[in-house]
């Protein structure tokens, strides 16, 4: 199919594998007029970043089609190296597109370190990309000025003839020339010239010509109206037809990228979860073909019935209903508000909770809901002492808490926790429930409840919350990835159940895994693309074993430079540890139980809270000695 050709078939939209959009203005380059533009250059790697592919003013953009599976796409690696050394200097981009559909990007990433690719790499696992802009080959190499358009397009040089063929004497240079002129703003010699290579590869779950009836309506209505129907968070709906139609090159957009549904955790990195609401490969390239294929309706008589949505609470009635107090009200614009309600439980004796059921009073301006327990009276006087119901409150209550009690965001389904284990609630305690309200453009109110369910089995164990936390980061303005670690280590035997990665806007990535004693690693949870809008608590499918002596890692990246959209500071300054929005954290939390743990013993109490707090204080007076023994060596060095 011709460069032309494999675009205007599809100029509706553009999705591909961890790809975000690129639109395409098509002109006729093929026949040997205007060269194409790309529209919006923009992709995402394997870190979960983005790559913008235009050139800085006067450069260029080298975008190379590739695959670990063919010979020749390997073999070009020392040229792509040679070329790099040849403009090194010189204002040159070089991405990376990486064609393989079956590979992890644990895999792509060896195979690049293997064959030292000297680009930024990315995925077209389902060869969206490649359609459309044409490419057909590996390798296949695109120059772009820096108006984006593409001046050349096809092979390296003329090293194979063919397939298994090598020239025993090569004299081109194709791509090394339409570099070159790019630079130095002379027109490219030959526009196009064909690579020789691989074929692409046809994705792994090629959908021949779905329909929305048979074959898009079932994803959509499992795995995307909860949000997106009338009256609920998501800003528009997918309901029918109609709907679903006019936004199909968006859907395959945010779906190939991974971005909808909203769930961070990278599929290729740890375990399993719980409601893990990433799509199958097979739902992507569904949606994909839709798109492409001009999203045609189908047979309405293979339309499913539409799924029905209950308003009443889902586990049934609470033996608890906590209200955050008021009908709290939401201005028509506005930054982000973060508001804390502090809620009486009013209980006489200590409770067991087994299962929290959020209900959110208006999903147009309620983003997700976190709520703990305090039996320390603290935020009860930060209550009283901010005007207006609540408090403010940014990345958590700002108190130490006894523990939590979930959260919500859109999408969550409330579970209960298994038999036997229970989260703890003391007599006479309060629960701070942490509202994050956005605005939707006009005037709103918002009564948040949450049901809870009180352990009706014996509960022989407490679900707690432990982290690794390293409160002296430091992030130098204008550095894009400063790397911090953090790490526990477990003081008794435990259990663990769940993650919960935290960073506030700076972050970039983050990942946590285990270390056990006998020196094996257990990956547990990767965010490659971090975002402060999408926090989770990730409950693991299968409980996690954490001997005494294991230590519980958290590797992360931040961004502290302009060319961040969310940092908070213009110009960058030094952030360093803090609750503030300006501030910082880096923090791993994992929720575990104390291993073989029987509070229906007698005398058995559950002293895990207490453990911590030992081990907290014996951290915090090794910190304290380490400081006052470097002090006086310094003193006696003469302050060296």
């Amino acid at each position: 199919m011709s460069m032309k050709n494999a675009v205007v078939a599809k100029a509706r939209g553009l999705a591909f594998a961890v790809l975000p959009l690129v639109l395409l203005t098509l002109g006729d380059a093929a026949r040997g007029g205007e060269p194409k533009v790309l529209g919006v250059a923009t992709i995402r790697g394997l870190d979960g970043q983005p790559i913008e592919l235009t050139p800085p003013a006067g450069g260029a953009s080298v975008v190379v089609f590739y695959s670990s599976e063919c010979p020749i796409s390997n073999a070009y690696s020392p040229t792509f190296d040679e070329l790099r050394k040849r403009f090194a200097g010189r204002p040159v981009k070089w991405t990376g597109i990486c064609v393989d559909p079956d590979l992890t990007d644990a895999e792509v990433r060896a195979h690049a370190r293997d064959f030292k690719l000297i680009f930024a790499v990315a995925r077209d696992r389902h060869g969206a990309f490649a359609r459309k802009i044409g490419a057909t080959m590996t390798p296949e190499a695109f120059v772009l000025d820096d108006h984006r358009r593409i001046r050349y397009y096809g092979r390296i040089d003329d090293q194979f003839a063919a397939r298994g063929v090598r020239n025993a004497a090569p004299t081109g240079a194709d791509l090394r020339d339409a570099i070159a002129a790019v630079l130095d703003g002379k027109p490219v010699a030959a526009q196009h010239v064909p690579a020789v290579g691989c074929p692409i590869p046809e994705p792994p779950e090629s959908v021949p010509q779905p329909t929305y009836s048979r074959d898009v309506a079932p994803i959509l209505q499992k795995n995307c109206q909860e949000c997106h129907r009338r009256g609920q968070v998501a800003p528009f709906a997918l309901e029918t037809y109609k709907q679903a139609r006019k936004r199909a090159s968006d859907i395959a957009s945010v779906v190939e990228e991974r971005r909808m549904p909203p769930w961070k955790a990278s599929p290729h990195y740890g375990v399993q979860f719980r409601g893990d609401r990433s799509l199958a490969e097979k739902d992507i390239a569904t949606l994909i073909a839709w798109s492409e294929s001009g999203a045609p309706e189908g047979d309405r008589g293979e339309l499913p019935p539409n799924p029905k949505f209950s308003d009443d609470w889902a586990l049934g009635k609470p033996d608890l209903v906590l209200d955050i107090g008021t009908d709290f009200q939401v201005p028509t614009t506005g930054d982000d508000i973060y508001r804390c309600f502090v809620v009486p439980t009013n209980l006489a004796e200590d409770r067991y909770v087994t299962a929290i059921e959020y209900r959110v009073g208006n999903r147009r301006v309620v983003h997700h809901i976190l709520a703990y327990v305090d039996i320390s009276g603290q935020a009860r006087k930060r209550d009283a002492a901010d005007p207006g119901p609540g408090f403010s409150c940014f990345s958590g209550p700002g108190e130490p808490i006894h523990g939590d009690l979930g959260g919500w965001a859109p999408g969550i389904e409330a579970r209960p926790l298994p038999d036997g284990i229970g989260r703890s609630l003391p007599k006479g305690a309060d629960v701070i429930i942490q509202v994050h309200y956005h605005a939707s453009g006009k005037p709103e109110t918002d009564r948040t409840r949450i049901g809870l369910h009180f352990a009706r089995k014996p509960v022989r164990q407490i679900l707690h919350w432990a982290a690794a936390v390293n409160p002296h980061l430091e992030l130098p303005p204008g550095q894009p990835d400063v790397e911090i670690k953090a790490a526990w280590k477990a003081p008794v035997d435990l259990v663990a159940h769940a993650v919960t990665p935290h960073m506030h806007l700076l972050g970039r990535d983050m990942e946590m895994f285990v270390t056990l004693p006998n020196g094996r690693t257990q990956e547990l949870i990767k965010i490659d693309d971090w975002d402060f809008n999408w926090q989770y608590s990730y409950f693991f499918r299968k409980p996690i074993d954490l001997p005494r002596g294991s230590i519980l890692n958290v590797v992360a990246h931040y961004d502290n430079t302009d060319s961040n959209p969310r940092n908070p500071n213009h110009p960058p300054k030094l952030v360093k540890w803090g609750e503030a929005t300006t501030d910082e954290m880096c923090i791993g939390f994992i929720a575990v139980t104390k291993k073989d743990q029987d509070l229906t013993r007698p005398g058995e109490k559950d002293d895990l809270l207490e453990i911590f707090a030992q081990q907290r204080a014996r951290f915090q007076q090794a910190l304290k000695d380490a400081q006052e023994r470097d002090r006086k060596a310094r003193a006696a060095g003469g302050g060296k």
